[in-house]
């Protein structure tokens, strides 16, 4: 094996090592970024929420009062509903956004090793060539196995996605019929 030849694929993998770690920490601070805008806007709305629910007791009389606090608890639960789908479709994206580029950074170690193990075959004395067979077999076996979890990970990932908004539906459809329900009585 050409040691320049080396020095150049190290250097390379140290490369492209630095810009996966770069990408995942930009794909981590837009995540938190997000989500922390989320939560101020969160922490914003639940504030006016219950500043505009505050009233004096002497102005107001007790059947208007409790049914303000209905409506202000109808607000909040439809408010927490939302946040909560916020923080899902985030961490959602976030999670989606990282699976990629650790697959695709899997994808290239797993073709260098293959590569490195091709040349180092080249090199190798003789009767080495099922230690090298079984590298190449191991290589294969462990992205099979990490192809695998990624799938395994997506279908939770949908299967999470189907029950978020299953529960959305159910609070986006329960809580109009408290509103039609109160009416009526």
């Amino acid at each position: 094996m050409n040691p320049q030849y080396s020095m150049q694929s190290l250097a390379a993998t140290n490369m492209a090592n630095v810009e996966a770690m770069r990408s995942l920490a930009t794909a981590s601070l837009k995540a938190m970024e997000r989500l922390l805008a989320l939560n101020l806007d969160f922490a914003r709305s639940s504030f006016d929420l219950g500043a505009s629910s505050v009233q004096p007791a002497a102005d107001t009389d007790w059947q208007a009062m409790v049914s303000q606090q209905r409506s202000g608890l109808q607000q909040a639960t439809e408010r927490t509903a939302g946040y909560v789908r916020g923080v899902y479709d985030i961490s959602a994206a976030a999670q989606a956004e990282v699976a990629d580029l650790v697959s695709s950074r899997m994808g290239e170690v797993g073709d260098s090793m293959t590569s490195m193990l091709g040349t180092l075959t080249q090199s190798s004395p003789a009767g080495s060539e099922g230690a090298v067979a079984m590298a190449k077999s191991a290589i294969a076996n462990t992205r099979s196995f990490y192809d695998q979890f990624i799938k395994t990970t997506q279908q939770m990932t949908a299967a999470n996605a189907a029950v978020m908004g299953k529960a959305a539906q159910t609070i986006g459809t329960s809580v109009p019929a408290a509103k039609a329900a109160k009416k009526a009585a």
